[in-house]
């Protein structure tokens, strides 16, 4: 059983997950996690294994099928790095937008009971447009940009994982919020949960 404090930050691709990772590494002390199934499918600092699996997967449609991989990595995480505290690039959140189907609500149903949830979830929210300049300008033909249209279903898909599986969350609209203020955001609510850090 895990032991040990984790963050999820969650949202889709060009919100800035990334960077309010690093900044909350700094100002609380937790280890940065991404991709936890690379350590269990590659020598460290390799993602050649994980990256051929992952992309396997996901050009499957059977959602139980990927709500699993997904729910393994959740899984893994909390074998390897119970008694850590962690800060993550996705987690429960992120598998039930892309996976969550009643078809495989049963995964997500075992996955919430057996390994329980975040500390905090956050959840960033930024419109269509921040998002498109976001991954154009990191990259102008970024493959992520096909998902831009997707947003108020993704959007959807979190407000139906709370529903289902009430925890502790935090939606943050980025679009005019500095990285700074978007933790600033976050540090008040852990401390308003009662979460330590350095």
């Amino acid at each position: 059983m895990f032991s040990g404090h984790h963050i999820s930050i969650e949202g889709m691709d060009g919100v800035g997950k990334s960077t309010i990772c690093e900044l909350l590494v700094k100002k609380t002390g937790f280890e940065f996690v991404e991709k936890p199934l690379r350590f269990l499918f590659d020598e460290d600092g390799d993602y050649s294994d994980y990256v051929r699996i992952r992309d396997y997967v996901n050009s499957r449609d059977d959602r139980v099928f990927t709500s699993w991989f997904y729910g393994l990595a959740a899984t893994f995480l909390y074998d390897r790095y119970s008694g850590h505290n962690i800060i993550t690039d996705r987690h429960l959140v992120s598998n039930f937008i892309w996976s969550g189907e009643p078809e495989s609500y049963a995964v997500f149903d075992t996955l919430v009971e057996k390994l329980g949830h975040p500390d905090l979830t956050v959840i960033l929210r930024a419109s269509e447009t921040t998002v498109k300049k976001r991954l154009m300008s990191r990259n102008p033909n970024d493959s992520d940009l096909d998902k831009i249209s997707k947003t108020e279903t993704v959007y959807d898909k979190v407000n139906l994982f709370f529903e289902r599986y009430p925890m502790p969350h935090l939606i943050i609209d980025v679009d005019d919020l500095a990285p700074e203020e978007i933790c600033g955001k976050i540090l008040k609510e852990l401390d308003s949960l009662g979460i330590k850090y350095v």
